[in-house]
């Protein structure tokens, strides 16, 4: 009896201490490794975007419409712009641009304009048509807005950075949105508006009107494109200075030249630029 109660006293200590130990002992044969933190930085955006803008004096032809003379030199018209582009390496980048042109704009009489204009018709022998005409002199009263909004996509090709100093070359296209409000009112030399003068044809009777006054507005969209050339400097790690010149087709333009003839011609524009670039870090 007594060797039974030791064995069994034995047996339980010996359940008690594998119970205690077991877990420790597999603990130890299987440690529990937990993954290091992640910390999570800031999420930057690309550090080749960057910012532009952009003042260009130029000159644009045609010189004369609608009313409106321009200096038939550089500069006669002006331009101002934004946009944004990448930088894809050290040699290649491209931006896309929005610019304003204040095209042709004017108010009033142009007195350097004088055109003979016809207010009658009396029979003459000596003609070969029989008829002379009674002269006046005419000039217009005109009220003109021209502009448009330039958006182009441009590419340049960098040609290597010296002491700061980068030359470029570049073309792009896109689209301008041609914006036309004019109208040419003629008036006789003694201020009388030429539109509703009317006289008789002394051969037939007929009577006529004299009418020269015209009238646009229109909004229109043409293709555009352009070349460019230039230099940018850099003044440090992110402002660039950009100086440089640009030929530009603005597409085809209608009105009447200064001999009150209607015409249709292409927008050219060539001008010079200046303006800044910012690098996004």
């Amino acid at each position: 009896m007594v060797r039974f109660n030791l064995r069994a006293r034995a047996t339980i200590v010996t359940a008690l201490f594998g119970a205690l130990f077991a877990p420790a002992t597999q603990a130890a044969d299987f440690p529990a490794i937990e993954p290091p933190p992640v910390e999570e930085g800031p999420v930057e955006w690309g550090s080749n975007w960057y910012l532009r803008g952009d003042f260009g004096i130029a000159e644009t032809h045609p010189t004369d419409l609608n009313g409106v003379a321009l200096a038939n030199r550089f500069p006669n018209n002006w331009s101002i712009g934004l946009g944004g582009g990448y930088k894809f390496n050290n040699w290649l980048r491209g931006d896309v641009t929005v610019e304003y042109l204040n095209l042709y704009a004017k108010s009033g009489v142009r007195t350097d304009i004088i055109l003979p204009c016809e207010i009658g018709l009396y029979l003459d022998a000596t003609q070969p048509t029989g008829v002379s005409s009674i002269p006046s002199a005419c000039s217009p009263w005109i009220r003109n807005r021209t502009e448009s909004m330039l958006n182009m996509a441009n590419a340049y090709l960098d040609l290597g950075n010296w002491w700061g100093i980068t030359p470029y070359v570049g073309a792009g296209v896109g689209v301008n949105v041609l914006y036309q409000r004019a109208a040419n009112n003629w008036y006789m030399y003694n201020g009388v508006p030429y539109a509703g003068v009317t006289y008789t044809d002394p051969r037939n009777g007929a009577t006529y009107m004299a009418n020269w006054d015209t009238k646009y507005e229109s909004t229109s969209l043409r293709l555009a494109y352009a070349f460019m050339g230039g230099v940018s400097y850099d003044i440090d790690n992110h402002w660039k200075i950009d100086v440089g010149y640009r030929w530009a087709n603005l597409g085809s333009i209608s009105g009447i030249n200064r001999y009150n003839q209607p015409i249709t011609t292409n927008l050219i524009q060539q001008s010079v630029r200046m303006g800044f670039r910012y690098m996004i870090d």
